[in-house]
């Protein structure tokens, strides 16, 4: 747990960090076995979610207030554009007792064993909890898409709209498949971790809980719709997600705050690991070539880079243009024939746009910087490339 993870306060408003007193432990085992009072506020009833989750799962304290802020938000389904999807990852046992804790804590939720395009059209107005261990690539793209508002499915001849929060539990490995807008908690408990026993109250707890949240998302509603909060320093996917959550939070600064510091290194982490891909390379190669200012790209060019770039760092890997020219179109960077010497970018304001987003998704602030003076006029640099047999 990093530093701004600790200034978020725990479940049971006891300072993480800091050993506990003979009169702290009476006053968490108090709070551990009586309801918290009721409140509207959302320092309050965020404590109060965060305190009901720990008391029946073994998340982290950082996994526990990211699923605390998302539970806050499927309360206010219809004022987002965005709503992050929850992905849980680890043992199946310890995902389904987090599925059923949330099952109690999220506006009109459901639990459902599987997920099928066609059973969509019976549950769209629900928070759907999906237990899919073996979910696909294109339920996961399907579940993905289904988190903007505005996109449809068409089923039978009609429209339906899906736009609902969703957790799905896909399995022990996270990096098995990807959902866009999503945010991942694993639940796999540590070795030391005590055996988790509902405390006495919590039912009521719970009762009382989703009062709070009714009353507070009536009093809120109009507000959140706003969507006034707009979080730096994260990448714009990341921070789509962080303003969906964060905007449901009316009352506290600080706790937008906390929120964003959370998100923050798992969006380095998504970074870093992106990194190491070819569309990365790819990217950071046009990158490289556009500083002069180029008005067109060869694949040829680009694959020459990319090759140089790899052979720098000490891998024997290399891409010919042909798989240059696919990871640039997997990328959203439509190639086309620039002349007989083989095909290209143009790199036009399109192709510059799209370039600023992949630089924030794939390689971090440094190289987004690069990116953005690439919109700036520059002189136009003719680059003969040599054709290769």
């Amino acid at each position: 747990m990093n530093e701004s993870e600790a200034n978020l306060p725990s479940a049971t408003g006891v300072h993480p960090t800091l050993p506990l007193s003979g009169t702290d432990k009476a006053a968490t085992s108090a709070a551990q076995s009586s309801p918290v009072p009721p409140s509207s506020k959302a320092l309050e009833i965020l404590t109060t979610i965060k305190h009901t989750i720990k008391a029946q799962t073994h998340l982290s304290d950082a996994d526990i207030a990211v699923a605390a802020f998302w539970v806050v938000s499927t309360w206010f389904q219809e004022a987002l554009i965005v709503l992050p999807c929850l992905v849980i990852t680890g043992p199946p046992h310890e995902a389904t007792e987090l599925l059923r804790v949330l099952h109690d804590l999220c506006l009109g939720s459901l639990l459902l064993a599987g997920i099928r395009r066609g059973d969509l059209k019976d549950v769209s107005r629900h928070t759907l909890l999906i237990s899919e261990p073996n979910l696909n690539n294109q339920t996961a793209a399907l579940l993905g898409n289904l988190t903007n508002r505005g996109f449809v499915m068409v089923e039978q001849g009609s429209y339906l709209n899906c736009h609902t929060s969703k957790a799905v539990y896909i399995g022990e490995d996270p990096t098995i498949r990807r959902i866009q807008h999503a945010i991942y908690i694993d639940v796999t408990p540590a070795l030391n971790a005590d055996k988790r026993i509902s405390p006495i109250g919590v039912d009521r707890a719970v009762e009382d809980l989703n009062g709070n949240l009714a009353k507070y998302r009536e009093r809120n509603l109009a507000q959140v719709r706003r969507l006034a909060f707009n979080p730096i320093g994260i990448s714009p996917e990341t921070g789509a997600v962080a303003k969906a959550l964060g905007s449901c939070i009316v009352d506290s600064p600080d706790l937008q705050a906390a929120l964003v510091s959370i998100l923050a290194p798992r969006d380095q982490q998504r970074i870093s690991e992106r990194l190491d891909t070819a569309e990365a390379l790819v990217i950071e190669a046009v990158l490289a070539l556009s500083r002069g200012g180029a008005e067109q790209l060869y694949a040829k060019e680009i694959a020459l880079e990319v090759n140089r770039l790899l052979e720098a760092r000490g891998e024997r890997t290399k891409l010919s243009p042909e798989k240059v020219g696919h990871r640039l179109r997997k990328l959203g960077l439509a190639t086309r024939r620039l002349s007989q010497v083989g095909n290209g970018l143009v790199m036009d304001k399109e192709t510059l746009t799209r370039l600023l987003t992949l630089s924030s998704m794939y390689l971090g602030e440094d190289w987004l910087a690069l990116a953005k003076n690439l919109h700036r006029p520059q002189v136009t640099v003719t680059t003969e490339v040599e054709e290769v047999m």
